[in-house]
C-alpha cells in the first residue's frame, strides 16, 4: 500500500516536471522569435510567483488583471487563489501561449493586447479593478507602448488598488514612481534572471 502511494507521487512529480520541460522549451522558442514579447528566456520561478502573488490580498479582490500571461505560470496561481466570484481577464499577445494558456483553462477570458484594457473592461461592464498584476518585459517594448500600458492601468485600477509587476532591473522604478503615491521593492535571487518585484499602491498621480 506505501509503495502503490509513493509510486503515485513520483507519476505526479514526473508529470509535473515534464510539464514544466515542456512550458520552457516553448518559452524558449517565443524568446527566440520575438524577445519583445516575451522578455526572458524560461518562465518564473514559483519564488518569483509566490513573491508577487502574495502582495494582493486576493479574499478582498472581485475583480483582476493579469498582463503577459506567458504560459499561464501566474495565472494557475491566481486562479487557485482568487474568489469563486472574481473575475479574472488574462492577457497574452502571443497566438501559441494564448492557447496553451487556453488548454488549461478552457472557461477563462483571454485577451490580446493589454492597451486595450479600458476599452475590454468597458465592453464587459466592469468599472475598476481591485488589482493588476504584469509580468510584461516593460524595458524591452518600445517606450510608446510601455506608457499607454502603463495609462491603461491608471484608467482602469481602483484607487488604492495594486498594481504588482516584476522587472529585471530598476529601470522601470521611476516611472511607477511618477505614476503611484506608493512603491515597494522587494528582490527575487531564485528567479533566472533575478527580479525586482514593485508593488504599487495609493492614489494614482495624474499623468
Amino acid at each position: 500500500m506505501v509503495l502503490s502511494k509513493d509510486y503515485g507521487q513520483l507519476q505526479r512529480q514526473g508529470r509535473q516536471l515534464k510539464s514544466r520541460i515542456a512550458e520552457s522549451m516553448v518559452f524558449l522558442r517565443r524568446f527566440v522569435g520575438a524577445p519583445r514579447q516575451v522578455g526572458s528566456v524560461i518562465p518564473s520561478s514559483p519564488y518569483l510567483t509566490r513573491a508577487v502573488l502574495d502582495k494582493i490580498d486576493w479574499s478582498q479582490v472581485r475583480n483582476v488583471a493579469e498582463l503577459g500571461a506567458g504560459t499561464g505560470v501566474f495565472t494557475r496561481s491566481i486562479v487557485r487563489r482568487a474568489r469563486p466570484d472574481a473575475r479574472l481577464l488574462v492577457f497574452e499577445i502571443d497566438p501559441d501561449l494564448q492557447r496553451m494558456i487556453g488548454a488549461s483553462h478552457p472557461g477563462l477570458k483571454l485577451y490580446g493586447d493589454a492597451q486595450e484594457l479600458p476599452a475590454i473592461l468597458e465592453d464587459l461592464g466592469i468599472d475598476k479593478l481591485d488589482g493588476i498584476v504584469s509580468s510584461l518585459p516593460f524595458t524591452v517594448l518600445p517606450p510608446a507602448m510601455t506608457a499607454r500600458i502603463l495609462d491603461a492601468v491608471q484608467d482602469t485600477l481602483v484607487p488604492g488598488g495594486k498594481f504588482v509587476a516584476y522587472q529585471y532591473s530598476k529601470i522601470m522604478k521611476r516611472h511607477f514612481e511618477s505614476r503611484f503615491s506608493e512603491i515597494r521593492t522587494s528582490f527575487v535571487p531564485i528567479n533566472i534572471p533575478p527580479a525586482f518585484v514593485y508593488e504599487c499602491r495609493g492614489d494614482l498621480r495624474k499623468k
